[in-house]
């Protein structure tokens, strides 16, 4: 079971791989910045009396988390894509 589960996970590199190869720099920005995001949304750090400790939460199944990045290099190549300076638009922080 562990082989399988690491030809998986190796299969998953080479397929991003191939496709990071094929896609211009200004597309691999946003699938950069969305990876980001995504790893964001599924850690959690903690603050505790001046210690910080790093938890991680996983909520959905990888296979789930990479169709997501394939949907959004698919955008990408698409052209489907926001400007992400307009993110923050309307919002004061």
């Amino acid at each position: 079971m562990l082989d399988t589960e690491t030809s998986i996970q190796s299969n998953v590199r080479q397929s991003l791989i191939q496709e990071i190869e094929q896609t211009s720099d200004y597309l691999l920005s946003e699938v950069l910045d969305f990876l980001l995001f995504v790893r964001a949304k599924h850690s959690q750090v903690e603050i505790k009396a001046g210690n910080f400790a790093s938890v991680e939460f996983y909520d959905e199944p990888q296979e789930k988390i990479l169709e997501d990045l394939r949907q959004s290099l698919q955008d990408a190549k698409e052209g489907r894509v926001h400007d992400i300076s307009l993110l923050w638009d309307g919002i004061d922080v």
